[in-house]
């Protein structure tokens, strides 16, 4: 096996996140960040990407965050057939599922089944959400808590 140089490609996961660059250069206000990404969202949205999300509550979330759109309600009686048809008519599927125990169990099942299908899957926003959190919101409907601080 040869050796990897530097001019390798390097895999990753997700493809480009518009407006990543700003945050890696500095930091932002909480809700500047918040808000920022709530655009990148928007726009990863229109350009045909599929949202996977836990409940009811966390797609009102979604809502009132300016993301239009009916977000594919995940639970453990979910038609896993469905789904995957579904996700192959998207150009990527974001994973928003909480960031609790449970929702790190349906991540993982999630991101095993997308992969074996070959079904390109985002958990970016998920990430970025919960860092702005600080680690101290778990749950997707507890962001609006951010908004409501700040206005």
């Amino acid at each position: 096996m040869s050796k990897k140089s530097l001019d390798d490609p390097k895999p990753f996961r997700g493809g480009v996140h518009f407006l990543h660059h700003r945050w890696s250069r500095k930091k932002l206000p909480e809700l500047e960040r918040f808000l920022e990404l709530a655009l990148s969202l928007r726009k990863e949205v229109e350009n045909n990407a599929m949202i996977i999300v836990e409940g009811q509550n966390d797609a009102k979330a979604l809502e009132k965050l300016g993301v239009t759109v009916e977000p594919f309600l995940y639970s453990q009686n979910s038609d896993h057939i469905g789904l995957f048809q579904l996700a192959r008519s998207y150009s990527k599927v974001i994973i928003l599922v909480d960031n609790d125990k449970e929702g790190w169990r349906i991540c993982k099942k999630l991101v095993s089944a997308f992969a074996e299908k070959g079904i390109r899957y985002d958990l970016w926003y998920r990430k970025q959400f919960y860092k702005i959190g600080q680690g101290k919101t778990l749950h997707l409907e507890e962001f609006s808590s951010i908004i409501d601080k700040h206005i």
